[in-house]
């Protein structure tokens, strides 16, 4: 693992998130393969994706209001910069830290997911490659 300021518990909660997307019967897990993002990939003619969140920045826990309207201005930010993304709903299985609403960007790359995760101060991004293999990029 990198060098991070993280700690290892919440690394290991990162790890063990499922990131679903809505409407889906699938969810991207870390380091495991999610064949089913290809016809994803090839409607919006792309080779990666970033699964983005506005909640909870630098892992402080914000009141449910705050995070929702945080969501709706990366999505009004989204939407101005000309993305397009299928929301999205992280959860810890275990039920130790609240569910964050995402949305997973078509066409984001990892150098630019870096810049949006850094714009709404967070730990880390999700990104997707041409192996449609989600890795967590840690920002901190």
């Amino acid at each position: 693992m990198a060098d991070t300021a993280l700690p290892e518990p919440l690394l290991q909660a990162y790890h063990a998130t499922r990131y679903g997307l809505n409407d889906c019967d699938w969810q991207l897990q870390l380091d495991q393969p999610q064949p089913a993002l290809a016809p994803h990939y090839q409607r919006h003619a792309v080779h990666c994706a970033a699964y983005l969140t506005a909640c909870n920045p630098l892992g402080e826990l914000l009141p449910d209001h705050l995070n929702a309207r945080r969501m709706a201005q990366l999505r009004q930010a989204l939407q101005r910069a000309g993305w397009s993304w299928l929301d999205g709903h992280g959860h810890d299985p275990q039920g130790h830290w609240p569910g964050e609403d995402s949305v997973l960007v078509w066409g984001m790359g990892e150098s630019t997911a870096r810049a949006w995760g850094a714009q709404w101060n967070q730990n880390a991004v999700v990104c997707c490659g041409t192996d449609m293999v989600p890795r967590l990029v840690l920002l901190r």
